[in-house]
């Protein structure tokens, strides 16, 4: 499903990318700001990230001319500097295994029309940066989503193939309808220009419609990645039990190789990563089949710190102070609570608009077993300075229904997607359980077990309460808010919450 170039656009990329005809590549000859244009793109654009740097070549917006030929002049140059390169890698990584080395060798890939399902294991490296392909600001493509191979050698290709075809072609059919409903109950703004009114009316259409997209529709995604990490991120592709995981971790290690290669040489299958997996899936099956899942709210604060108040004043003073914390941790328990609330509050009151508390914040811990959207997790998986442990989708918790999806009179074709997808799940996990997954609508929830500090917490829900935010996981932001309220009043004081309902269609 890769474009098609001529040859003269052929020629004018080849300086610029590893290749030209396959999903994904590597960027090279290019300056970091402009590598972070092309990979900003991918969340405001329909097109693919070639034909987005073809137009900033082929427009003049981009002067490249003058460092190729530099580069060209220096070639001798640059090949002895490449060997020494080399020579010191294969030295100090591989001999003497330093591995931090590796991170300072940084490696931009770019990863095109692969599923919502592995964008979501690509993304769970902690200390990787991606942009990937909005489902607010792009709207999806309705032929493209993966043929997950095992479904397709299956006697379920066809009903798998139906069923994404259904729901990608009511996304596609209800998007200009829904944005007609939102632009008649939803006036636009004086000083709003019609461009910017109608683009926030398709925005808010994008966000209604995301939860009928399957989770095999295909995403574009840019990685900015040091290479420590990306051999990480290879050997865990590799050793993923999705099958569409095994060639992503093939070909980024191909291109990257023509950028990194000495530091990704280790990549491969992990049998500790394989059979591990494997291993206690089987534990989980024996121990917990049978057992219906109880019923819990969607967000359940399961582990929280004792003497959390105490604790922060502590790690807060004993960062200016030579005594050790035990001694410290000692004297604050003996002292008056406006006493501690004053500690609290010297910490933090200063704070501007876009300051974030300080690390001592980092010492208290919280962990939440939420109950989230895929199309939500999708977005709140991006806050990777925590832990996170996702299961498998599935569609025994149900799903989330807009409610202007009720408003504006969809009702009964949103509720067709759904039970068709249901029936299509249901049959294709008899046989395979696993790949059953990509058939299911974002709208379809999910359990993750996250454990945040208290410092993360404020960003997270900051962020992710406010109005600009969308409604399913602006919710979850708001209550883990109100469980950190419900614990610890005097830490959840300094949180900056938005708790105002903006379900109703405002631009």
């Amino acid at each position: 499903m890769t474009e098609k170039f001529t040859a003269d656009e052929i020629a004018i990329l080849r300086p610029y990318v590893t290749n030209v005809d396959r999903p994904i590549f590597a960027l090279r000859n290019l300056p970091e700001e402009v590598v972070a244009v092309l990979f900003a793109y991918y969340s405001r654009s329909r097109e693919s990230l070639r034909r987005n740097l073809l137009k900033l070549i082929q427009d003049n917006d981009l002067d490249l001319e003058r460092r190729l030929t530099w580069a060209d002049l220096q070639q001798d140059d640059l090949a002895r500097a490449k060997r020494k390169a080399k020579e010191f890698h294969e030295k100090w990584v591989v001999g003497y295994g330093h591995a931090s080395v590796a991170e300072h060798a940084v490696a931009h890939l770019a990863i095109e029309d692969v599923s919502i399902v592995a964008s979501k294991v690509l993304e769970d490296t902690r200390l990787a940066s991606f942009t990937e392909k909005s489902t607010r600001y792009v709207v999806f493509d309705r032929d493209k989503f993966y043929r997950e191979p095992r479904i397709v050698a299956s006697p379920h290709a066809a009903l798998y193939e139906d069923t994404c075809r259904f729901l990608l072609d009511t996304y596609t059919r209800l998007m200009e309808p829904v944005t007609a409903a939102i632009r008649m109950e939803t006036p636009r703004g004086e000083r709003q220009t019609d461009r910017a009114y109608e683009g926030a009316c398709r925005a808010k259409a994008c966000d209604v419609l995301r939860y009928i997209l399957p989770a095999a529709t295909l995403t574009n995604i840019g990685i900015t990645i040091n290479g420590r990490l990306l051999e990480h991120l290879i050997t865990k592709l590799l050793s993923h039990p999705l099958t569409e995981c095994h060639p992503m971790g093939t070909l980024l290690k191909a291109e990257a190789e023509q950028v990194i290669p000495t530091l990704i040489k280790y990549a491969g299958v992990s049998d500790y990563l394989r059979e591990t997996a494997d291993a206690v899936e089987t534990l989980a099956r024996d121990h917990l089949s049978g057992i219906a899942p109880a019923e819990a709210p969607p967000v359940t604060l399961v582990r929280c710190p004792q003497d959390a108040e105490d604790r922060l004043v502590a790690a807060i003073l004993y960062g200016y102070a030579v005594h050790p914390l035990a001694q410290i941790e000692e004297r604050v328990r003996h002292l008056p609570g406006e006493e501690k609330a004053r500690v609290v509050d010297e910490y933090l009151r200063r704070r501007g608009p876009h300051d974030q508390p300080l690390r001592a914040f980092e010492h208290l811990t919280y962990t939440f077993d939420i109950l989230v959207d895929f199309g939500a997790f999708r977005d709140i998986q991006r806050h990777r300075m925590l832990t996170q442990t996702p299961q498998e989708s599935t569609a025994i918790h149900g799903y989330s229904r807009p409610p202007e999806i009720a408003r504006y009179g969809f009702s009964t074709v949103f509720e067709d997607g759904m039970t068709r997808a249901t029936a299509a799940y249901e049959a294709i996990a008899r046989d395979l359980p696993r790949e059953a997954q990509y058939v299911l609508p974002l709208a379809f929830r999910k359990r993750v077990l996250f454990t945040w500090n208290l410092r993360e917490i404020h960003h997270f829900v900051q962020l992710r309460s406010g109005r600009q935010g969308h409604t399913s996981y602006r919710q979850i932001a708001q209550q883990v808010f109100r469980e950190v309220e419900r614990v610890h009043p005097l830490l959840a004081k300094y949180i900056r919450v938005d708790l105002e309902d903006h379900s109703l269609a405002r631009l």
